[in-house]
């Protein structure tokens, strides 16, 4: 009987330790759903980690052509990972939108100087450094930027590069640098033939 009162007593003290230890909120981890059901997770391992959740913000946002607001949350991206250089190559995207083309091309370069070897990203940032310096008219620039866009995907064939629109842009720059050249000798023409029509109304004129 005694044995039995004991057992009681145990079971007793047992079932409710049981019952408080699952009813104690377990504390929130990074892979666990948030309340808005996305999975986070810092190391991007299990769930989206916050730079990502920034530049997926960003890029919903520049989808919508909020630019201003695409290049918040890009900024917001690069201050929670300062070297990634997906960050940068997106808030340059942004700035480009806006033709705010010096901002673009500080952001492009920083995201070249830490893309590392992540090739298909580097091809990408080399082809817009291009396209960029041929809108901003430096095409003796651009030209050279193109070739380097071509060099780089000869040394990575494995990297997908688009050759064909390269040698067709280097192609349209030739052909702006002879208009240019051809305008600047028919400007220096009519110059010489206006100074020379203003000399004669002079001398006629005494």
């Amino acid at each position: 009987m005694l044995r039995k009162t004991g057992l009681l007593v145990l079971l007793a003290l047992t079932v409710p330790s049981l019952a408080q230890a699952q009813a104690k909120p377990q504390k929130p981890t990074g892979t666990q759903p948030g309340a808005d059901g996305v999975r986070r997770d810092p190391q991007g391992i299990k769930g989206i980690s916050p730079f990502w959740e920034s530049v997926k913000k960003g890029d919903d946002l520049y989808v919508a052509r909020d630019f201003d607001g695409a290049i918040a949350a890009f900024k917001d991206a690069i201050v929670k990972d300062p070297q990634n250089a997906m960050g940068h190559y997106r808030i340059g995207e942004a700035h480009r939108a806006k033709n705010e083309l010096k901002e673009a091309e500080a952001a492009w370069v920083a995201a070249l100087r830490y893309v590392g070897s992540d090739k298909p990203l580097k091809a990408k940032i080399l082809f817009v450094l291009a396209d960029l310096r041929e809108r901003q008219k430096s095409f003796d620039d651009a030209n050279d930027r193109w070739n380097a866009y071509l060099e780089f995907g000869k040394q990575n064939p494995d990297t997908k590069i688009y050759a064909a629109s390269a040698e067709e842009r280097k192609k349209r720059i030739a052909t702006w640098k002879q208009l240019l050249e051809q305008y600047g000798a028919v400007r220096k023409r009519i110059e010489a033939r206006l100074k020379e029509a203003d000399a004669k109304a002079k001398a006629s004129a005494k």
